[in-house]
């Protein structure tokens, strides 16, 4: 759905650097006045009957402040359950070869046609796999693991096809056996593991603020830049899930031959817990 962008209060200023940070696939901004701090990987404390956007408090030298979930705060999926439902595809990326060699002995056992997949660029897994741009060198070196163990396993099955054509059924299963208990063991463990790569390589920061008197952090998933943008426009549709009452406008930006669109937040509206604050689920 388009909304018209409107503004609210006093126009953000077009002169001002502006923190620019991601939360998401969004470019968000904020003007310099109202930031303290960037905190990297805050460590909070939950405090009960609070917001679902509030994750807790955090010790902002000596002093506790209120940790924002900008995510949830601006009606997106948190970073949380973003790397949840991201590990919980994963893993049945993980019975899908469970079953793949399940299908394989079978197949061999009871002499029927090996029907697997052969190609591990072509199920689910690879094709992933094949696209994924890791967002850490820690996370892309513990991804190139999979590629070794993902292959050999595949393979399995036009080994197997060869041997049974030659008559040497019981070799074809003795080289699953093996298989088992060498690459898809390895295989296996690479996938537990992912959840706890995953979530370790997902740094988040925090931004201190101040509005009102107060400090409050706000959780963002990176920090971008922090210069002057080329314009700020206001009026112009928008098209998305945001909240317009938390737009002040749109900023531009131009990098090299591509233009950026920076949403500007109004940090009063995003602060104020009776607009738009997102229902428990």
């Amino acid at each position: 759905m388009e909304n018209q962008v409107q503004h609210h209060g006093d126009s953000p200023p077009t002169d001002a650097d502006y923190l620019v940070f991601s939360a998401m696939d969004c470019l968000l901004g904020l003007p310099y006045f109202h930031i303290i701090q960037i905190v990297d990987s805050p460590t909070y404390t939950v405090v009960p009957s609070m917001p679902r956007s509030v994750r807790g408090v955090i010790d902002f030298m000596g002093e506790p402040i209120p940790l924002i979930d900008t995510r949830v705060r601006l009606s997106m999926k948190s970073r949380y359950d973003e790397v949840t439902d991201f590990v919980q595809t994963f893993l049945q990326r993980k019975q899908d070869h469970l079953n793949w060699i399940g299908k394989l002995k079978d197949a061999v056992e009871n002499d029927k046609d090996i029907t697997v997949e052969k190609n591990p660029h072509n199920c689910a897994f690879g094709k992933w796999y094949d696209t994924y741009r890791p967002n850490s060198l820690t996370l892309a070196s513990y991804m190139k693991r999979f590629d070794m163990p993902h292959k050999a396993i595949h393979d399995l099955a036009t080994r197997a096809e060869l041997l049974i054509a030659e008559g040497k059924k019981a070799q074809a299963k003795t080289m699953i056996a093996a298989a088992e208990g060498n690459e898809l063991k390895s295989l296996v463990a690479l996938f537990d593991g992912f959840e706890e790569q995953m979530r370790q390589s997902y740094q988040e920061y925090a931004v201190v603020v101040a509005h009102g008197g107060r400090k409050f952090a706000l959780a963002i998933d990176g920090v971008k830049y922090f210069e002057k943008l080329d314009e700020i426009v206001h009026d112009v549709p928008f098209a998305g899930n945001i909240n317009d009452k938390v737009i002040d406008g749109i900023g531009r930006k131009t990098i090299g031959t591509a233009t950026e669109d920076v949403i500007i937040l109004n940090l009063e509206a995003l602060l104020d817990m009776e607009i738009g604050e997102p229902n428990d689920e």
